[in-house]
């Protein structure tokens, strides 16, 4: 009975004696491997991750559905004064939180830079269980009371590791967000970006702060029900579901609407329009995993990028158990010496099992090195605005998880069935013939075209969806927009947001 370790041992000197062999299966299960593992590490991060904050399957994120009759600023937007009315009366809520991410300039010390904030409300970090990592964080008692009456901010985790390198005594310091004074009360806790997986901000304000943080907005005032401009998340009380939650919501909706038409705003709205407002429906979805505009442009494409990589696995899966059946062939001398000498079948499938898997875990080492290349290739094509992604290609315990089970199933998929095969030669016949005259004959022979062919088709389909993909590219680029888009760049500027007045913005 021989252990796992002299397995390994004859494996690792099986390999050693056939360099040439060894390279190429190892390269094609880097490749195969290393592009799922580089697919899987985007999808993990924007699709399946759920957020690190207390109890995440309890989230909700509320929208809408039909017509306003008003203004909306983003995607499943709603007024504020909706907000604090399902913050106040949403019976299936236990809680309810709103947020904004916009555009600021700060200054610190003289010197002025671009970040990402998030306009909150006081219960956004108390809602999501989200604990200080320094100093405070924001509360609805000291920091959702007046309007515009608290300059108080809180630094992202990150933030305050790459901008103050770690100080602690940034907490009571003042600083100029959109050239008004406030002062740094504390930093969130390391691991938490926020609500979006993929974009988080360096900076968050309460919301009542909004005529400094977006003093253009000239149009939008905080109890204006028809300007939608805020997020909306809420906690689902114990017993309650997303789908049992649905009907009180839109019951509660459906009274706040019809209050809505007896507001001024509506008087002159027709039947018509009348109707079709009180149709407008609130939906709630799970925001276990948060909200990302990022996820919504691209969650098709990864997965549709999953399911090519997926053959380019089955593709190098096949090309190795064929290039181990032509190996099996040249080794049937020793196979049926060893079986003469009264090694079982089982001990000599195990045994090239071992040597399978082992090649399988080698070309899982270089795919590691591989996804983390490709991952960063993809994330180079996805265009961003300011702050850089919070996707990481580093690979982490889950990818690593992942990568060990992908590259066992991979190497047990590749290596049964040769082995299978190889082990069961007849030893009487095998020791009187040639190595040649058993190479090409009999049922391996049916089995390696068959793999063959498998290849081939595999490749195909993925020629063909590659083909329709660039061919769609070509067909987008030379669509006429009736724009000269050669050398064309865009930039905004606002200089309100550092201090200038109206006639030294007409200067400058």
């Amino acid at each position: 009975m021989s252990s796992p370790a002299a397995d390994l041992r004859l494996a690792i000197r099986g390999l050693r004696r056939n360099p040439l062999f060894t390279t190429v299966a190892m390269l094609s299960l880097a490749l195969g491997i290393g592009a799922n593992t580089a697919i899987f590490t985007l999808i993990d991060q924007i699709l399946l991750r759920k957020l690190p904050v207390r109890a995440p399957e309890e989230l909700v994120m509320l929208y809408q559905e039909g017509s306003h009759m008003g203004s909306n600023m983003g995607a499943r937007m709603h007024s504020y004064p909706l907000y604090q009315d399902l913050q106040q009366r949403a019976e299936p809520l236990a809680e309810v939180l709103c947020r904004r991410l916009v555009a600021a300039s700060v200054s610190i010390d003289g010197q002025t830079e671009r970040v990402d904030a998030e306009m909150v409300s006081g219960n956004f970090f108390s809602m999501l269980g989200v604990q200080p990592a320094l100093g405070r964080v924001f509360n609805s008692r000291d920091d959702d009371q007046i309007y515009g009456g608290h300059p108080v901010v809180v630094l992202s985790y990150d933030y305050w590791i790459n901008r103050f390198a770690r100080d602690p005594g940034v907490l009571g310091k003042k600083i100029l967000v959109n050239n008004h004074p406030m002062e740094i009360v504390g930093v969130s806790a390391a691991g938490f970006a926020g609500l979006d997986p993929a974009q988080g901000p360096q900076i968050r304000v309460p919301v009542l702060m909004k005529p400094v943080m977006v003093p253009d907005w000239t149009w939008v005032h905080m109890d204006n029900r028809r300007s939608r401009w805020v997020q909306v998340f809420g906690r689902l009380k114990p017993g309650y579901t997303v789908e049992s939650a649905a009907a009180p919501l839109q019951g509660l909706f459906t009274q706040i609407r019809a209050y809505e038409m007896t507001l001024p705003a509506a008087k002159e709205w027709s039947a018509f329009s009348r109707q079709r407002f009180m149709q407008g429906k609130l939906l709630a979805d799970s925001a276990a995993i948060g909200y990302s505009s990022l996820r919504n442009d691209f969650s098709t494409a990864l997965v549709v990028l999953m399911c090519m990589v997926g053959l380019v696995l089955l593709i190098a899966c096949a090309n190795v158990a064929n290039l181990l059946i032509a190996r099996g062939f040249m080794r049937q001398r020793e196979i049926a010496v060893r079986l003469s000498l009264g090694a079982s079948r089982g001990r000599l499938v195990k045994q090239l099992l071992v040597e399978s898997l082992l090649l399988s875990f080698l070309g899982g080492i270089a795919g590691l090195a591989l996804a983390i290349v490709l991952t960063q290739a993809l994330l180079a094509l996805i265009p961003v605005e300011g702050q850089p992604l919070l996707i990481t290609p580093r690979p982490d315990g889950r990818v690593l998880g992942f990568t060990l089970g992908l590259t066992f199933v991979t190497g047990i998929v590749f290596g049964l069935l040769p082995a299978l095969r190889a082990s069961r030669p007849d030893p009487w016949t095998t020791l009187k013939d040639t190595v040649g005259s058993i190479a090409g004959t009999g049922g391996s022979l049916f089995l390696r075209k068959g793999l063959v062919t498998a290849q081939v088709a595999l490749s195909f389909l993925l020629l063909f969806g590659a083909g329709l993909f660039v061919r769609s590219l070509q067909n987008l680029k030379t669509t006429e927009t009736g724009v000269a888009l050669d050398n064309l760049i865009t930039f905004q500027l606002s200089p309100d947001l550092s201090g200038y007045d109206d006639q030294r913005t007409v200067i400058f």
